[in-house]
């Protein structure tokens, strides 16, 4: 059997991956608003854990089908950014680690640089789908400062919101695009950035969601 017709086996992982990245983020920007209270950190990680499985399979999926931009995003965000913060705050509850900052903070800093870095290979997706690098990015930042130094709260919080209504925006385009109707994402972002690249964009590939 060819590739090609392995890969056709497989469907579209879109609507996997991000129905738990619309999911925590509306977890963490609660958190950061204040919503759920003091004692939530177990009902995150609990959603960090769970939805960090369902990335990590529609990361491994979508690398199957040859998106090695989209697979290793789901794939590694859904380990470094659902299970690795979801059990630190498992062990923060249940008291084998001292405090979680500085290092929950300084994480979370270095995974906002890790996805904003992420903006290079999304630069030929739509413009839509590309924002998730730098806005992404600025979220998970703002989210570290809060936890390390005085930054408001509010401000991670909100933009973790603008995250959660980004993700819905996905699913809602990757469930869409499995029945063949338009939920547009808008023209490659390198051509709104004025990039030349000669990688093509998968914005036509169900593979990436797109």
């Amino acid at each position: 059997m060819s590739q090609s017709d392995t890969q056709s086996r497989w469907g579209d992982p879109g609507a996997l991956g991000f129905a738990p990245l619309a999911g925590i983020n509306l977890a963490f920007a609660g958190d950061f608003l204040g919503w759920w209270g003091s004692e939530a950190g177990l009902l995150v990680a609990a959603i960090g854990l769970v939805g960090g499985i369902c990335q990590f399979a529609a990361g491994t999926i979508l690398l199957r089908k040859g998106d090695s931009t989209g697979g290793t995003l789901m794939a590694t965000f859904g380990m470094l950014f659902m299970w690795g913060p979801g059990l630190m705050l498992v062990a923060d509850a249940i008291g084998p680690v001292g405090s979680l900052n500085p290092f929950f903070g300084a994480w979370t800093l270095f995974l906002g640089v890790l996805l904003g870095m992420w903006s290079i290979a999304l630069v030929v997706q739509p413009w839509f789908e590309f924002l998730i690098g730098p806005t992404g990015g600025l979220t998970l930042i703002s989210a570290g400062l809060a936890d390390l130094f005085a930054f408001p709260r509010a401000i991670a919080g909100v933009l973790f919101l603008w995250l959660f209504v980004w993700g819905l925006y996905m699913l809602a385009h990757s469930l869409a695009a499995n029945v063949g109707v338009s939920v547009p994402l808008g023209r490659p972002a390198a051509e709104w950035l004025g990039v030349d690249t000669d990688a093509p964009s998968t914005a036509s590939a169900p593979a990436s969601g797109d």
